[in-house]
């Protein structure tokens, strides 16, 4: 057992090496400023969410070249804006819990399949899960899908407009479009995919029966703890969520303390969208300190509600999530280990 605590300890605390950091935190950020300092002058903030969501395509493919990237982000957006699209349609049609949360599995499922298959780089469906969620999460009309396509697609052209403009100083735009599209799913991308909208269905569902509220932040603490090489790294990443999800917590009440002005709501999520960006591939705890910062303040935005319930939701539906996935992942460990151990010769032969 202590064997296993260290391993688990050693893989929440390691700091992955520096790597040029500031220009694409910049990049991500500017992608996410522009649209929102827009809506905040036509007085539409309750479209800010939507944004937000876009603008997640411009943090993938930072460290490779502009071609790879620009598809990475393409297949990004539109799974972004599908994910918008599913939820908010079910949320306007008032699906029963049930349904809701079974359509949060498949984006899930589906998100991670395609991660697997356009080599997303970071890799995972924890934005569109998180963009299918909030939209199932909050009450919809007719007018929604127009903020989903206006806010959420609009960022999303932006941010590529913005990468294929800064392309052009390396390269040709024929040249960018016509290279560096892959698809080529691994053979274990269907099993790995099950498993994610496994552990997304289960974790929404222990969601639910705890709080009605913000059940799917438990889904997204379950993709964390279902992400990773091996068991350890899994809940080493669930752990790493949680503690980081306590402090950006922390952070994110001081702000609602003040009664703080929109502007200022703003800027915070701003600067922590752009420390993210400097962190997140150090070390996913402190990545994590930021995200939730950022998170809370676009929901808040978008769904005033209670400061209290808002934080304790968040605390609570990130570790019952993280539960979830670790037992799932250590479950599933155990049961491929035994697996493995019945198909030895020596096995076979001592039956």
């Amino acid at each position: 057992m202590k064997r296993h605590l260290e391993a688990i300890v050693q893989r929440s605390v390691v700091v992955a090496p520096h790597r040029p950091s500031l220009i694409p935190a910049a990049k991500a950020t500017i992608s996410l400023a522009a649209p929102l300092i827009l809506l905040a002058g036509l007085g539409r903030l309750d479209w800010a969410m939507y944004a937000a969501f876009g603008a997640f395509c411009a943090v993938f493919g930072r460290f490779d070249a502009y071609a790879p990237r620009f598809w990475q982000q393409l297949s990004a957006g539109i799974v972004q804006l599908a994910a918008m699209l599913l939820g908010t349609y079910f949320s306007l049609i008032e699906a029963p819990f049930p349904v809701r949360v079974l359509v949060l599995a498949f984006i899930g499922f589906g998100a991670n399949y395609v991660s697997h298959a356009a080599r997303w780089m970071p890799p995972g469906p924890v934005f569109a899960v998180f963009a299918g969620g909030a939209c199932l999460g909050i009450p919809a009309t007719s007018q929604s899908f127009t903020g989903v396509l206006l806010a959420g697609g609009g960022t999303m052209a932006f941010s590529m407009l913005l990468m294929l403009g800064l392309s052009m100083r390396k390269a040709n735009l024929l040249h960018t479009l016509r290279s560096g599209y892959a698809w080529s799913p691994s053979r274990r991308a269907m099993a790995q995919s099950l498993q994610m909208g496994t552990g997304v269905l289960l974790a929404g569902i222990a969601g639910h029966l705890l709080s009605d509220g913000h059940w799917y932040w438990a889904s997204l603490g379950a993709i964390a703890a279902v992400t990773g090489a091996d068991a350890y790294a899994r809940v080493a990443r669930g752990l790493q969520r949680c503690a980081g999800t306590c402090i950006g917590v922390a952070l994110t009440a001081i702000v609602f303390a003040f009664d703080s002005p929109v502007w200022v709501i703003l800027a915070a999520a701003l600067a922590s969208q752009f420390v993210i960006e400097l962190v997140i591939l150090r070390n996913y705890a402190v990545g994590m300190v930021f995200m939730t910062v950022t998170a809370l303040l676009m929901v808040h935005l978008v769904s005033p509600e209670p400061a209290a319930s808002l934080l304790i939701d968040r605390i609570s539906m990130t570790a019952l999530g993280a539960l979830v996935g670790a037992v799932q992942s250590i479950a599933i460990s155990l049961l491929v280990a035994r697996r493995r151990q019945g198909r030895t010769p020596g096995a076979t032969s001592a039956r």
